[in-house]
C-alpha cells in the first residue's frame, strides 16, 4: 500500500529541511531545526490566511429561444419559481485595502450576475467590480465591511528564486483556507497557449485545483508574492500564479481608471538571429528587429523604421521581444523614451512618446472605402509587389480591426494577411467576402493568418 500524499510530502521536504537548517547531505536534520522551520511556515500561514475571502458567483441564464416545445416551458416556468436557471462557481480572493478591497483573477468574477465575498469570520458581503482586466486575468472587487479588515502583506516578485517555498492559500472545491505547500518551479514562465493572464507566470509545485483560482501564493515570510490563476489539468505539480508586482500595477490602474492604461508604439517586432544580426551590418549585437512601423505611430513619428535593431529602451537594454512587449506596456502613456537604435551598422536615438493601445484603438477609423464587415474588419487587396516579397500565393490583409469585435476578441490585428477562413482559401477581396458569408452565425469558426513571417491560426464568430 502506498504512503498517504501528505507523508510523502513531508519525506520529500526532509532533504530541503536539512539543507535549510545546516544539515549536511544524508544527515537527518535536528528535531529542533525541523520544527523551528515547521513553526516559521506554521506562523506565515496564520498571519495570512485571515486576508483569504471566498469568492461565490450567481450567472443566471435567460429563458430561451421562443418556440420552444411546451415540455420544456414548463420545466423553465418551474425553474423560475425556484429561482430561475443558474450557475454557481467558487473561487478565492485577497484582501489588500482594510476598507473592504479585494484583488481576484478576472475569470473568477467574469459574467457574473451577483458576486458573494464570505470573510475569515464567515460573514458574507455583496461585492461589486471596481474594474477587470481580461489581458492578466486580474479583478478588483470592493464591499462594505463593518469595520476595518484584515490585510495581506504583498511582497516583491521580482525577488523570488526558483527553490523558496511556495504556500497556495484557498478555497478548492469549496474547502475553504485550505495550505498547501511546494516550491517556486519558475518564474517568467510561459503557460498553455490559451491561458489567459500573459507570459510572466510563477509556476510552481504547490497544489492549485479548482476554487484555488484568486488566492495568494505566499513565501515563507507569510507574503503574498503572486495571485493563483491556473493549473495544468494534464499533469500533476504545474500550477500558475501571476506575480504580484504585475497585480499591483494592474490594480493601481483599475481603481484609478477603471481599466488598464498600456503604452503602445506602433511597432511589429521579431527575434533577431546571429545570421540576420549580420546580414543588418550588426554582427555580434544583441536586440530586436523592427519589421513594421504603423504610419503615423509614436514610432513613426519619432523617426523609427524599418529594419531597425532596437537595443535598448531607456536605460534598459532589450534582449528579447517579450521583455521589450512588457517594457512598451509598463510605461504610462505620455512618457517620452529614448530609443537607443543600430541602423546599418551604427547607434542612432530616436525619441518616442509613448501613447495609451486602447484609447488608440478605440479612436481608429477604418479608411472610407474599405468598410468594417460582421467580423468587425477591414481589408484590402494585397498588391503584387508585396505578395511575392512575402511568398505568397494570395490573400488579403488586415487595414482596420474594431475593439470587442469577433475579429478581435479572436486574436486577428492589423498588418495580418488572412490566407483562409474555415478551410476555405483567400486569394482576393471577392474569396474573402464569400467566406463571410458562409460563416455559421453565432458559431466558432477560425481563420489562418500570415504575421511576421510566420502562419497561425486565430479563432472567429460571427456576430
Amino acid at each position: 500500500m502506498s504512503a498517504p500524499a501528505s507523508v510523502l510530502s513531508v519525506l520529500l521536504l526532509l532533504p530541503i529541511l536539512a539543507a535549510c537548517t545546516g544539515g549536511g547531505p544524508g544527515s537527518p536534520p535536528a528535531p529542533s531545526s525541523v520544527a523551528s522551520v515547521q513553526q516559521a511556515l506554521v506562523a506565515a500561514v496564520e498571519r495570512s490566511v485571515p486576508a483569504v475571502v471566498n469568492i461565490r458567483t450567481v450567472t443566471r441564464f435567460a429563458r430561451g429561444t421562443p418556440g420552444s416545445g411546451r415540455r420544456q416551458e414548463y420545466l423553465m416556468d418551474l425553474l423560475e419559481e425556484n429561482g430561475g436557471f443558474r450557475e454557481d462557481s467558487l473561487g478565492s480572493g485577497v484582501i489588500i485595502g482594510e476598507d473592504g478591497l479585494i484583488v481576484t483573477n478576472e475569470h473568477v468574477i467574469r459574467d457574473a450576475d451577483e458576486i458573494v465575498v464570505r470573510l475569515s469570520d464567515r460573514s458574507e458581503h455583496r461585492a461589486k467590480v471596481v474594474g477587470a482586466d481580461v489581458r492578466t486575468d486580474v479583478a478588483v472587487l470592493r464591499i462594505q465591511p463593518s469595520g476595518k479588515l484584515p490585510v495581506a502583506t504583498l511582497g516583491d516578485s521580482s525577488r523570488l528564486k526558483v527553490g523558496e517555498f511556495a504556500i497556495a492559500v484557498g478555497n478548492p472545491f469549496g474547502l475553504e483556507s485550505t495550505v498547501t505547500l511546494g516550491v517556486v518551479s519558475a518564474t517568467g514562465r510561459s503557460a498553455e497557449p490559451d491561458l489567459e493572464g500573459g507570459d510572466d507566470f510563477i509556476q510552481t509545485d504547490a497544489s492549485i485545483n479548482p476554487g484555488n483560482s484568486g488566492g495568494p501564493l505566499l513565501n515563507a515570510q507569510g507574503e503574498v508574492v503572486g495571485i493563483n490563476t491556473a493549473m495544468v489539468t494534464a499533469g500533476q505539480g504545474i500550477g500558475f500564479a501571476i506575480p504580484i508586482n504585475t497585480v499591483r500595477s494592474v490594480e493601481q490602474d483599475l481603481v484609478a481608471h477603471g481599466t488598464v492604461r498600456r503604452g503602445w508604439l506602433g511597432l511589429g517586432i521579431q527575434v533577431l538571429p546571429p545570421e540576420l544580426a549580420e546580414a543588418f551590418g550588426s554582427k555580434g549585437e544583441k536586440g530586436i528587429l523592427v519589421n513594421r512601423v504603423v504610419p503615423g505611430s509614436p514610432a513613426g513619428r519619432g523617426g523609427v523604421r524599418m529594419g531597425d535593431i532596437l537595443v535598448a529602451f531607456g536605460k534598459t537594454r532589450v534582449s528579447g521581444v517579450k521583455e521589450f512587449q512588457r517594457l512598451v506596456a509598463g510605461t504610462a502613456p505620455g512618457s517620452p523614451v529614448t530609443l537607443e537604435i543600430l541602423r546599418a551598422g551604427k547607434r542612432v536615438a530616436a525619441t518616442v512618446t509613448v501613447e495609451e493601445a486602447e484609447k488608440q484603438a478605440s479612436v481608429r477609423r477604418p479608411p472610407p472605402r474599405e468598410p468594417v464587415d460582421p467580423l468587425g474588419m477591414a481589408v484590402r487587396a494585397l498588391p503584387k509587389h508585396l505578395l511575392r516579397e512575402m511568398e505568397l500565393r494570395g490573400g488579403v490583409e488586415v487595414t482596420f480591426v474594431e475593439t470587442a469585435s469577433p475579429a478581435w476578441d479572436g486574436g486577428v490585428r492589423e498588418g495580418d494577411v488572412l490566407l483562409s477562413i474555415n478551410r476555405e482559401t483567400v486569394r482576393g477581396i471577392h474569396e474573402y467576402r464569400k467566406a463571410v458569408s458562409r460563416l455559421p452565425r453565432g458559431r466558432p469558426a477560425f481563420a489562418l493568418v500570415y504575421r511576421e513571417g510566420v502562419q497561425l491560426y486565430v479563432a472567429l464568430k460571427s456576430r
